[in-house]
């Protein structure tokens, strides 16, 4: 049975992540973004991110050569604060008599329709109050001024010298749908494959930047996380998220499900599956240039 279990976790560990990665809105921040961080845990719930600061050019010495110059190296410590978890039973007769798919599926029906939409819900609101004033505008997007909204993120980046080739454009459905029906606008819309290690995932892209349609229940700028996530009362509908994909650190620790079977489950005839995510995302301090915020007024 011992081997039997540490299969069944094992299986649900790596369908979860790669499901993740596939279905969530915010999974293409862990696949985008090159090289990524190494990141430092200084424990289980701290991380050091790196905060780089380099001397400007000076003049040149024919006397006595080179101006001596720093580099600067800050380490700021972040600590991961969505602790989130749920236990499940599944009766051994159901579990036994579908020979396995029930744990399978009950646990990849939960990742897709509650772990998913809540961390994407999490991820995008945190990135969205990293926003510079300058960065964030209030506005109603129509049909027309679509592409020159695009344009005007970009000029915000160019402005700020922020590489426009390494941007993810986060849009809601309502954007979507004038991108859709506007024919002009919908032949600069391409799609490009994007892969991470045997995953790939194919996402429509504008002047090749990834565009990521979000649900609006993910798609808020403020929510309350207890039992699920609801948005809080101040919170506003996003037209557009534009990400530099250096300005967002997503850290998952993902701990394994793990299963408990009924021989061992004293108040049951059934499995038991803990499951836990650790998680969290971070804008180092001079990055938030990086994140652009369009809201409805």
């Amino acid at each position: 049975m011992a081997n039997n279990i540490q299969t069944i976790t094992k299986y649900l560990h790596e369908q979860l992540d790669e499901l993740f990665v596939k279905e969530s809105v915010t999974g293409i921040l862990e696949v985008a973004r090159p090289g990524g961080y190494k990141l430092d845990f200084i424990n289980a719930k701290t991380v050091n991110i790196p905060d780089i600061q380099l001397d400007t050019l000076s003049d040149y010495s024919r006397a006595n050569g080179f101006a001596a110059g720093d580099i600067n190296i800050t380490f700021t410590p972040h600590t991961l604060t969505m602790d989130r978890g749920r236990q499940f039973s599944i009766d051994a007769m159901d579990d036994e008599e579908s020979g396995g798919l029930v744990v399978l599926n009950a646990m990849k029906t939960f990742e897709r329709t509650q772990v998913i939409p809540e961390v994407d819900a999490y991820r995008l609101s945190t990135l969205a109050s990293k926003a510079t004033t300058a960065g964030t505008k209030a506005e109603t997007i129509t049909a027309n001024q679509v592409i020159a909204r695009f344009a005007d993120i970009e000029k915000y980046f160019e402005d700020n010298e922020v590489p426009t080739d390494r941007v993810i454009y986060f849009i809601s459905t309502e954007l979507s749908r004038l991108i859709k029906i506007n024919i002009e606008l919908s032949k600069l819309v391409d799609v490009t494959e994007f892969e991470s290690g045997d995953i790939k995932l194919k996402v429509n892209t504008f002047n090749g930047n990834p565009i990521i349609v979000v649900p609006p229940k993910r798609f808020k700028t403020a929510y309350t996380f207890s039992y699920g996530f609801t948005p809080t009362e101040d919170a506003k509908d996003i037209n557009i998220l534009a990400v530099y994909d250096a300005a967002s650190i997503p850290v998952k620790k993902h701990n394994p499900v793990r299963a408990f079977s009924p021989e061992v489950v004293q108040d049951k005839d059934a499995w038991k599956f803990n499951y836990r995510i650790y998680h969290d995302i971070f804008v180092p301090k001079n990055k938030a240039v990086g994140v652009y915020l369009s809201h409805k007024a």
